[in-house]
């Protein structure tokens, strides 16, 4: 029998002198690549009067630059069959370009191009500001992407980080040009940022290119001094948002798992452990969460448990869709549910759960994207990228004790609870929020 290959050639992680780490992942068995620049800045970055501003700057960054205009950088992408794309999140921001490997110098000068010499031109600005408040407007009017964002108020409170990524209709529509270049002179900046790209290429040669393009990006020490990032503090508050036009109700729960302090900050194995304890959860029908509230109970067709972290917070995070007159009986029998894995972890469930994480982890790293933005997450959080073999043996190593200490911690803590659509309201989301705290069973 012919082994399987399952290691890659290990990646190349270097630090210019002004702080920009360069990070090349060769992927020899495919043909494509991707490439990108990621910058530790996000929304968790801005003020109440600022707020948004980080998205507005990722639309226009493509609007214009000193030498390209919004249509060279289309087409000069689109020539050669590049995706183009880029995303805002609560504590990175990313640019991206996947195309043949062949193409990848030509996709890092341009991806580059956008980052470094965006002119954010003030004939464009009005225009995509009145794009970007469509946006804002169809997030508003959707029940469940308003519970998610309803969700991060309810988990953080009025800090930073429990404010919308994409901002607040007013703030969108008074940002001045003047404004953009304020905040990309204040965050935009050598120590922030990763150069990246992952899949078929010539590492040596890109490494050459890179470091040619990005060693003059300002460093952070002609700014005042940036403080380290650190949790936010957990809240857990209980939110609602009536929608009337919808017959279901949607419902995010959540709990930190971040530790409270930064020198007990989680490395890669209780990040993977994490990662597990969703996994056993909610991550598949037969899992408990899927199996009880909607094949044995009928409470709900959609449901299901993830874990959303950053570089300094995770959440272990319960969504679910059903209708209001189930909703008492969905969130004792989540509580329950939740109760029963900080006793004991079946060790059936765990062996289901780590193989899905093995085999997650597997088809990331078939696809260049996923291979670089996991390597670049893990960068942000660690310091260190943990390669293939390394991440699958410390998932087949971590225990069942383990996986039940995520869910004994995150249970110390109230739950975060968001619940939009029909019949949603402040007293009802306190109210299960409060019993499924207590490990009561809400009254009908």
């Amino acid at each position: 029998m012919i082994p399987l290959q399952t290691e890659p050639a290990r990646h190349v992680l270097r630090t210019l002198p002004n702080g920009v780490r360069l990070l090349a992942i060769p992927m020899p068995h495919v043909q494509s690549a991707s490439v990108g620049v990621f910058l530790r800045v996000g929304s968790r970055d801005e003020t109440p009067a600022t707020n948004g501003i980080g998205h507005v700057l990722e639309h226009m960054a493509f609007k214009g630059t000193t030498t390209r205009s919004v249509q060279a950088i289309n087409l000069d992408a689109e020539r050669l069959g590049a995706d183009v794309n880029a995303f805002t999140g609560k504590d990175m921001t990313g640019y991206f370009m996947t195309g043949l490997g062949r193409h990848a110098e030509q996709l890092t000068r341009m991806t580059a191009d956008i980052v470094l010499n965006s002119t954010f031109p003030a004939h464009e600005l009005q225009r995509e500001l009145d794009v970007i408040r469509q946006e804002a407007i169809e997030y508003e009017e959707d029940p469940q992407d308003s519970s998610s964002e309803l969700l991060d108020r309810a988990i953080w409170g009025d800090d930073p980080m429990g404010m919308p990524v994409i901002g607040t209709v007013g703030n969108i529509e008074g940002f001045t040009r003047p404004d953009l270049l304020r905040h990309v002179q204040a965050h935009q900046v050598a120590e922030n940022t990763v150069v990246t790209a992952a899949g078929n290429f010539d590492v040596d040669a890109w490494l050459v290119l890179a470091t040619e393009l990005f060693a003059t990006m300002r460093p952070a020490t002609e700014l005042p001094v940036r403080p380290v990032p650190t949790p936010a503090t957990y809240v857990g508050d209980a939110l609602a948002r009536r929608f009337t036009q919808v017959s279901q109700a949607f419902l995010n729960i959540a709990f930190p798992l971040a530790p409270a302090q930064p020198e007990e900050m989680p490395q890669p194995r209780w990040r993977l452990a994490a990662s597990l304890a969703a996994n056993l959860f909610g991550g598949g029908m037969s899992s408990p969460l899927v199996d009880t509230v909607r094949e044995r109970l009928g409470l709900a067709y959609t449901a299901h448990a993830t874990v959303d972290s950053g570089d300094v917070w995770a959440n272990f995070v319960v969504h679910a869709v059903t209708t209001p007159d189930k909703l008492d009986a969905l969130v004792a029998a989540t509580g329950d549910l939740l109760r029963a894995q900080a006793t004991a972890i079946d060790p059936v469930h765990l062996e289901r759960a780590k193989n899905q994480l093995t085999v997650s982890r597997v088809r990331a790293a078939e696809r260049t994207y996923a291979t670089m933005e996991q390597a670049v997450e893990e960068l942000f959080a660690s310091g260190t990228v943990t390669p293939m073999a390394e991440a699958m043996a410390m998932i087949d190593d971590i225990g069942a004790e383990e996986v039940r200490t995520v869910f004994e911690r995150m249970l110390a803590h109230p739950p975060a609870l968001a619940l939009t659509g029909k019949g949603a309201s402040a007293r009802t989301a306190r109210r299960l929020a409060a019993c499924l705290a207590a490990g009561a069973h809400p009254p009908h």
